[in-house]
């Protein structure tokens, strides 16, 4: 049998490494165009209620009627003639998910207080989100202070949750190849394009409770008195079952979730720069997370089987570590709520992790001793 001649010539070796040379030269430019040139500058986009629209909100099954403005924003029931005006940047619990208008802290300090208090906060807001809207309705009013409120899993929900990638894994292979030369970039589109997707299904839902009879307040089933009803918090056994280490991807964003933690920064200093052009002060307000002020809580999700670290109800997490440091970094107040909420018992919806009425009052309470 003729020995075949494997050896390659000086030439082609040459050939081979400038090829493999140019590959990686290509690879690395379209990897600093994306990190020093497209991220800076990224749109995040955003949703948001149908605009200047009249929409059933829902505390306990009970209806409370709202008004939508030009941005598709709820609506305050306070107009005042002042020129003191505050902006409320969050998502579902400064929006006051599963409580009437009246009770949400926000509309406290509208009543309490000498100043307009904005709230564009919308449910499901991410700070890219908020940083969307701010752009959005920066120049249609003046405000003064922006207050900026952080809740416990927005480094979580920054991240790459089991909902956006199931987003993700639907998108067409030249999507995929994009995404390898420039990472940060294609995600901000696919962000924008999966954003959309949940306008859509928030559209989709308003208008199938649309044409539905709502129940007024009085045909509301209500429990008897004494009547207890155990809780089995199917929607914590749901969280778990998408994304067991929820707290730990929220919370340990130096270890578990620093590149989720580095995103979100970016989003934030972004926003720091927009602020100072403008000179708005800003000031962050840490809602913290239920495993972080109840131990009632924590013991039930440490037995539904998620990963817990008893320092969160006494001590500080990373992510809150991190939030003092960046405030010290940046000269900006932070108002910390798991002060006045660890000494507080019962502070959230039942079987829910938006905070009641009760909790409301406080926050609005702590926001007013600041100013």
């Amino acid at each position: 049998m003729k020995k075949v001649n494997l050896k390659w010539s000086g030439k082609t070796v040459r050939s081979l490494f400038l090829i493999l040379a140019l590959s990686i030269t290509i690879f690395l430019c379209f990897r600093s165009i994306d990190r020093w040139i497209l991220v800076p500058s990224l749109q995040y986009g955003s949703f948001h209620y149908p605009p200047e629209s009249n929409l059933p909100f829902f505390r306990n099954g009970e209806v409370e009627m709202g008004i939508t403005n030009q941005f598709g924003i709820r609506e305050t029931k306070f107009e005042k003639t002042t020129s003191c005006h505050y902006l409320l940047l969050g998502d579902s619990q400064t929006f006051g998910s599963g409580i009437f208008l009246k009770d949400r802290f926000s509309e406290i300090l509208n009543a309490e207080t000498e100043c307009q208090w904005f709230n564009v906060s919308v449910p499901g807001y991410t700070l890219e989100n908020e940083f969307s809207m701010y752009k959005k309705i920066e120049g249609t009013f003046s405000f003064q202070k922006l207050y900026l409120v952080v809740y416990g899993n927005d480094v979580y929900e920054t991240g790459d949750t089991p909902d956006y990638l199931h987003f993700t894994k639907r998108q067409k292979w030249y999507w995929e190849l994009l995404a390898f030369l420039l990472p940060e970039y294609t995600r901000s589109l696919w962000k924008r394009a999966y954003f959309q997707t949940i306008q859509v299904r928030m559209a989709e839902e308003l208008k199938r409770i649309s044409t539905k009879e709502i129940p007024s307040s009085k045909n509301v089933p209500q429990t008897n008195i004494g009547q207890k009803i155990p809780p089995n918090y199917t929607s914590f056994k749901t969280l778990y079952s998408i994304s067991p280490n929820y707290f730990y991807e929220s919370l340990n964003v130096n270890t578990v979730s620093n590149h989720n933690f580095n995103r979100w920064k970016q989003v934030l200093f972004r926003l720091m720069e927009e602020v100072t052009k403008k000179q708005i002060q800003l000031t962050i307000i840490y809602i913290p997370l239920d495993v972080e002020f109840d131990s009632n809580r924590f013991e039930i999700y440490k037995e539904i089987g998620f990963p817990m670290d008893p320092n969160w109800l006494t001590g500080d997490s990373e992510l809150v570590s991190e939030l003092n440091q960046l405030a010290t970094q940046l000269d900006v107040p932070i108002i910390d709520l798991r002060k006045t909420f660890r000494k507080e018992k019962d502070l959230l919806q039942p079987e829910d992790i938006h905070f009641n009425e009760k909790a409301n009052r406080l926050i609005a309470d702590t926001i007013k001793k600041s100013l």
